[in-house]
């Protein structure tokens, strides 16, 4: 067994300055003595500004992001705002965030159409223009303690930089927690979904010469914010057809999950293909570990599950350092995970590239990318051209893939600019059909 197994699980708790936290009508209200009474309507902008800085606590003990009845959440319309607060966010401990912020707890829906909450962190810059960037961040976490609504809040967000970029150029942010209240780490219908949701939610929130729903909205993220980001630009035009999409960033996304669980099993990052199995039998019951693992599967499965991906600062344990250089074959009870019928089926469910979208397309991806091959991120982008995405720019970023995080970063806010500026878009797609037949 990896020797990193020991590393113990932490907890930490921060304290603020104990106020109120204040609900937003609709059909469910949380308990009186978490809760204020609502202002009469979330339309009083007066009520919904003039607040103090809520306190907060750890996801599961804070009663904010707990989960209302089924029944009475699905009269909810996706985007409907239950409750609010204002909150106080901090960057790396030291820093504090340049920008008023809210959380909002929306209605959306997982992937099976069951109604649940999402939480979603809106950033206002001093002088807001209207443009408005969903910010999609890799949190790739197995449970809320990673979750961007809490890191925001505690000082571990580690991608507050590339929000920032943002922020300065006067865009509002708003970045969702989308894997949802049970952290299904890569199912991509419920990110999509909880990604397209939040805009909502930001629409009916911030005021009309903000945010509303003509403001021109663009998508953002890296790495598993990448899958989320094309998961919510896919299924757009279905889903959420008002919201008026303008352009889409998407850095070193994997493309296919089968092909990048092959690439990283038994190498450095074999732990992103422990943590994906986690997140989607969360949303597949039909995948049945139970039956799959062995007993040390469903013992590293379990310790899994209250990891996150590259979130040392939230002091949670890492897949990717407890289970470097493993083999999936040495946890199961098949002779290859990825052949199962159920496991194959859930793969073919999430790849990116089954559907195009509307808005132009700039997708960067590391040359020396460990997670996902260069030929899996060359085929995603024609394929993408194919379906009728109308403007394609593919860029290969130096390194590998953390430090590709940054070095096309600024690229990519470049990029949004350029859309929100209502600029013609860059277009590879004839490139990028002659790269794909070139070999790699």
């Amino acid at each position: 067994m990896n020797s990193f197994r020991s590393f113990g699980r932490c907890t930490r708790r921060l304290a603020a300055l104990a106020v109120t936290v204040f609900s937003v009508g609709c059909a469910w209200h949380p308990p009186a003595q978490d809760f204020a009474v609502p202002p009469a309507s979330i339309a009083d902008t007066a009520a919904r500004f003039s607040k103090p800085v809520a306190p907060f606590t750890e996801p599961d003990d804070d009663a904010f992001h707990a989960q209302p009845v089924e029944a009475e959440l699905a009269a909810a319309a996706p985007g409907t705002i239950l409750r609010y607060r204002p909150v106080s966010p901090e960057a790396y401990y030291f820093f504090g965030v340049n920008a008023r912020a809210w959380q909002v707890a929306y209605a959306t829906a997982d992937g099976d159409g069951k109604p649940q909450v999402d939480i979603a962190t809106i950033l206002v810059p001093d002088d807001p223009q209207p443009r408005l960037l969903s910010y999609q961040v890799a949190y790739d976490a197995l449970t809320r303690r990673c979750a961007p609504s809490y890191t925001m809040l505690s000082g571990s967000m580690v991608e507050h930089m590339l929000m920032d970029k943002a922020l300065r150029r006067g865009w509002v942010v708003v970045i969702p927690d989308y894997e949802g209240p049970e952290s299904q780490f890569l199912a991509g219908r419920n990110s999509g979904q909880g990604v397209l949701d939040a805009i909502r939610a930001t629409q009916n929130f911030l005021p009309d010469n903000w945010v509303n729903t003509d403001t021109p909205v663009a998508l953002w993220g890296y790495s598993g914010g990448a899958f989320a980001s094309l998961w919510a630009a896919e299924i757009a035009a279905d889903y959420a057809p008002t919201i008026p999409l303008v352009g889409v960033a998407a850095g070193g996304p994997p493309a296919d999950l089968a092909s990048s669980a092959e690439a990283v099993n038994g190498g450095v990052f074999a732990g992103m293909y422990f943590a994906a199995v986690v997140g989607l039998s969360r949303a597949y019951d039909s995948i049945d570990t139970e039956k799959l693992m062995n007993e040390d599967g469903r013992e590293m499965l379990a310790d899994v599950g209250e990891s996150c991906i590259g979130q040392e600062l939230a002091w949670v344990k890492d897949p990717v350092l407890s289970y470097a250089f493993d083999d999936m074959q040495d946890y199961t009870t098949v002779d290859n995970f990825l052949a199962v019928p159920a496991v194959q089926k859930v793969t073919a469910e999430n790849r990116l590239g089954q559907q195009g979208f509307a808005a132009p397309l700039f997708y960067y991806q590391a040359f020396f990318d460990q997670v996902t091959p260069r030929r899996d991120a060359k085929t995603l982008a024609a394929t993408y051209c194919a379906a009728g995405v109308p403007a394609v720019r593919f860029s290969y970023a130096l390194g590998e893939h953390i430090s590709a995080t940054l070095t096309h970063a600024s690229a990519a806010v470049d990029y949004l600019a350029g859309r929100f500026a209502g600029e013609p878009p860059p277009n590879e797609c004839a490139e990028l059909m002659q790269m794909l037949a070139a070999p790699d």
